[in-house]
């Protein structure tokens, strides 16, 4: 039985941990599958953001599960999936032509526009539909939207909202909006100070960007297992 939430920005336990590990490898076989090992990296919360999309269907996948929880039902009954999802492509060139066009002109390092299309979209497989919004971008007045129901951590509590996300004619206008976002909004500025540092700009952006308290983490997590130091157009950092 689960005791605590597992998951992005959850408390993570390790025995519970090693419960949801064990689950998803059930639930959703892979040619990769899980190790169950207790710990809660980006590979199992990114299995988590999945399972949640492509077996229930939500449309702004939280990679999280609660006790009692939606997904912890839906983990828990049923057969396992008999498909096996191929193994994740290296990133398209678009994608990351995107993200360095963004850094050429706002600045923010291409790794951290990558990490954060990893992270909130799940490689761009999962957006808020018809939206080409890989990064949450909630909708201004007056800016085109879609409506999609996502999760958020409030006073240490996850609630679920029905929230409005921008809507973009093309995922490249999207990185463009992204960068505009971080390079210009006041809440950002802490971040922008640290372009040189991507690891220093994604703890900037804990709290700020996203209410998970480990955004930072995930992200730094992602741009070194992925090496995605390699496509900023500045000179890459020293990381160990």
């Amino acid at each position: 039985m689960l005791q605590a939430s597992v998951g992005q920005g959850a408390e993570n336990r390790p025995d519970d941990v090693r419960l949801v590990q064990s689950l998803l490898n059930n639930r959703s076989p892979s040619s990769q599958p899980l190790q169950v090992d207790g710990v809660c990296g980006i590979a199992t919360i990114l299995a988590i953001r999945r399972f949640q999309a492509g077996t229930m269907g939500m449309a702004v996948p939280d990679g999280r599960i609660d006790p009692g929880g939606e997904t912890l039902r839906a983990l828990s009954q049923g057969a396992p999936a008999a498909a096996t999802p191929a193994p994740c492509a290296p990133i398209p060139n678009d994608i990351v032509a995107a993200a360095q066009a963004a850094e050429q002109a706002c600045g923010v390092p291409a790794c951290i526009s990558l990490a954060q299309w990893i992270l909130e979209s799940d490689r761009g497989a999962h957006m808020p539909p018809g939206s080409n919004n890989p990064f949450g971008i909630k909708a201004a007045a007056g800016e085109p939207y879609v409506v999609a129901r996502t999760h958020e951590v409030r006073n240490g509590e996850t609630i679920t909202i029905d929230a409005r996300f921008r809507q973009f004619p093309s995922v490249a206008d999207a990185f463009a909006a992204h960068g505009r976002l971080l390079a210009t909004g006041a809440p950002y500025q802490p971040a922008m100070q640290c372009t040189a540092d991507p690891d220093l700009f994604a703890d900037r952006l804990t709290g700020v960007y996203a209410t998970d308290p480990n955004y930072g983490a995930a992200l730094k997590q992602i741009m070194r297992g992925s090496n995605l130091y390699q496509f900023n157009l500045a000179a890459a950092p020293n990381v160990s």
